[in-house]
């Protein structure tokens, strides 16, 4: 069997690695940490979200709030008014999402509104509303409510 560690490299880094637990020799506990031992090395057990989104984002994962860490490319629609991201077009009482910090909605709410387009295979339309200055461009989409 395979497991996610992480290897700490000598600049203080860490690097994610699929260890073998057949090579593994013994596991302890470092500093509130699992270590697992082979013959030459440690490897830490990967134990926290933040471990798990310094070696993700590359792979299209962001952390939306402090308890979810999101595959932006998964995403189908969201729920600005009660902060949710939904991994479906049509979500029901029952269909599964994470939470959205607002915060991070107001900053990255149309970087989600594009990611949700892509991965509907559909695009974003703006619109200008208003008249005179107090114009604004809104989005007309269904991606979010």
């Amino acid at each position: 069997m395979q497991v996610p560690v992480l290897k700490m490299l000598e600049n203080g880094e860490s690097e994610l690695n699929m260890l073998n637990l057949n090579d593994v020799i013994y596991i302890c506990v470092e500093n509130r940490t699992l270590v697992y031992h082979t013959v030459d090395q440690a490897f830490r057990h990967i134990s926290t979200l933040s471990d798990w989104e310094e070696h993700l984002t590359e792979y299209g994962f962001d952390l939306t709030d402090k308890t979810n860490l999101v595959n932006i490319s998964k995403i189908k629609k969201l729920d600005s008014k009660q902060g949710k991201l939904f991994f479906e077009e049509e979500p029901t009482g029952k269909s599964k999402f994470a939470t959205i910090a607002f915060i991070k909605q107001k900053l990255f709410k149309n970087l989600i509104l594009r990611a949700i387009a892509n991965n509907k295979g559909t695009s974003l339309e703006y619109n200008i509303k208003g008249k005179g200055k107090s114009s604004r461009l809104d989005s007309e989409n269904s991606l979010a409510d």
